[in-house]
């Protein structure tokens, strides 16, 4: 497929656009994450005084066991979005330069870069669609009544 350069521009310019977008959506399920985590920790914190200080109940040692679960897999959640975040600052920025900065007429390494760039937003959408997959089976799993 022989792209003119407007067309590589303009699919450029449309992949940087949907990377940002991205980045966005996973900073801010990162940061909501984070917040969650910093909650969960703050609770755990307080068992674990209620611990120190004697209390040796069941019902505490299983709040503690929960909340360090829920603390891992929130961990394991926001590593991945984290690692969203990096590949799709990496991809926005490295589209922009490319569309932007380098000249129309090294068309040749634009539609290399585009290529590149293209190829790597189907392998960050496929991540994308399994973690959505396994996140969502856990939801189901855990919510079952």
């Amino acid at each position: 497929m022989n792209l003119s350069i407007e067309q590589i521009n303009e699919i450029l310019n449309d992949l940087w656009n949907f990377h940002l977008v991205l980045f966005g959506v996973a900073l801010s399920i990162f940061t909501l994450l984070y917040s969650f985590i910093l909650s969960k920790r703050d609770e755990l914190k307080s068992i674990s005084e209620q611990v120190k200080i004697g209390d040796k109940s069941p019902m505490l040692a299983q709040r503690e066991s929960f909340a360090k679960k829920y603390i891992m897999r929130l961990k394991s959640a926001n590593n991945h979005a984290a690692l969203t975040i990096l590949v799709t600052f990496i991809l926005f920025v490295f589209a922009w330069f490319t569309q932007r900065l380098i000249p129309d007429c090294n068309v040749q390494f634009k539609r290399i870069s585009l290529y590149t760039i293209s190829t790597l937003t189907v392998l960050i959408m496929l991540y994308s669609m399994f973690i959505f997959i396994k996140i969502y089976n856990q939801y189901k799993s855990e919510t079952k009544i």
